[in-house]
């Protein structure tokens, strides 16, 4: 394990496999060993390759087009940019690193921390946990953080519903399992604030069509379990439709090294095809359709509202085989001693 130091931009850490940049004919190119290796990892893997390019020039290797099978994860530069680069999301750059490409060997394994300056070539399993363990959420153990089980031993899951930041906070403080976003505005910087307090947990959009940019909708279903819920009644398209533009935006951004995949598409108080979850936020609380198989039925989310202390809908909510209800922060922890208590 070696360390070397430069100027860092980016946050977070990355790692990936060192790809040098040699010059042919006067441009850029990868070793040819490498796209070997990228063929033979194309046809076994179902994900890229995640590579860190190591070249003189940074401009270079962030312009530089990957071959299929490869993900750029992050650049080591000998030379600093000229300005502040605009980096893919994901990605970071280490700059003014001298002498890069000598002290590199193609195919390394490298670790790059742009808060700290730092490259660390071949990093041992001891650096790779220390990073892990700083930057990975904590679990908490507390009683009212564990999933709420009734008697017979079914699972419901509790959703705090927040109309700001500061209500999401408060729920998942409670123990929610996960938190449903109703009210606006909720710009880009909230939304994603509110999926770094679920993690890659549960997180339901249930805010105004018009109000979300589906490409924050995307990435967001990237990091965390996403529901998209939507009113069949005021969607301005077919939901096969939504679904279609949603995958094609999906590619596009794949093709620029951005993370991005399909939300689950949810219903609003309505069992409706094409949607994969069915959640009920007014008092109509529709029952699972006989007919169809139970495992075959989207999942059933109620809101259960507590008036003066009581909690209106859980019994009707549970009865109707509902998986998960919906609550506000100051009663997620009083509904989860109820399930536990209903049987």
């Amino acid at each position: 394990m070696k360390t070397l130091t430069g100027q860092g931009f980016g946050t977070g850490y990355v790692m990936g496999r060192a790809a040098k940049l040699t010059l042919e004919s006067g441009r850029a190119t990868l070793e040819e060993s490498l796209l070997i290796q990228l063929d033979r990892w194309r046809r076994r893997e179902d994900v890229p390759m995640g590579l860190i390019l190591v070249a003189e020039d940074p401009a270079v290797a962030l312009l530089l087009p990957l071959p299929e099978g490869a993900a750029l994860n992050g650049v080591v530069s000998e030379h600093l940019p000229s300005r502040p680069p605009n980096l893919p999301e994901g990605v970071v750059l280490l700059a003014g690193v001298e002498e890069a490409l000598l002290a590199i060997g193609e195919g390394e394994l490298l670790l790059l921390e742009p808060e700290r300056g730092r490259v660390t070539v071949e990093p041992s399993a001891m650096e790779v946990a220390r990073l892990q363990a700083k930057h990975q959420p904590r679990i908490l153990l507390d009683e009212q953080n564990f999933p709420a089980f009734t008697t017979e031993g079914l699972k419901i899951t509790v959703w705090g519903e927040a109309t700001n930041l500061e209500e999401a906070q408060a729920a998942m403080t409670a123990g929610a399992d996960g938190l449903l976003l109703t009210g606006s505005p909720w710009d880009e910087d909230a939304l994603w604030a509110a999926q770094a307090l679920v993690g890659g947990g549960d997180l339901a959009l249930a805010l105004a069509f018009e109000e979300l940019d589906p490409e924050w909708v995307v990435r967001l279903a990237a990091r965390s379990t996403l529901r998209w819920c939507l009113d069949p009644a005021t969607l301005p398209l077919p939901v096969e439709t939504l679904r279609t533009e949603l995958t094609e935006l999906i590619i596009e951004l794949e093709e620029e090294n951005q993370r991005a995949a399909l939300p689950r598409l949810a219903s609003l108080g309505a069992n409706l095809p094409g949607f994969d979850t069915l959640v009920a936020l007014s008092g109509d609380f529709p029952a699972p359709d006989p007919e169809i198989l139970p495992w075959k039925q989207p999942a059933l989310y109620i809101r259960v509202e507590s008036v003066f202390g009581q909690l209106l809908g859980l019994e009707e909510a549970l009865e109707h085989g509902a998986t998960g209800v919906i609550v506000a922060p100051d009663a997620v922890e009083k509904v989860k001693i109820k399930i536990r208590e209903w049987g």
